[in-house]
């Protein structure tokens, strides 16, 4: 099981927000132990699917949305 710590710099590492002296230290420990290579691989294919998810809502939600609010407003 990989530490809390050590997942939360995958993390950072994964969105390149790692300080140096510890990015080091796990780019290190990344090429010495396959299993945290393989997590970070996992994180990294998440973030790519993440990334690629859409951002916004279909016009069918914001129609229903826009429906409703109306609905509302003819009851008052």
């Amino acid at each position: 099981m990989i530490k809390t710590s050590t997942q939360n710099e995958l993390i950072q590492y994964v969105y390149n927000e790692l300080a140096d002296p510890a990015l080091e230290q796990l780019e290190t420990a990344l090429m010495h132990d396959n299993e945290l290579a393989d997590s970070c691989s996992d994180l990294m294919l998440l973030q790519r699917l993440l990334d690629g998810a859409a951002k916004s809502p279909s016009q069918q939600s914001i129609d229903n949305i826009l429906n409703y609010s109306k609905s509302l407003s003819l009851q008052s």
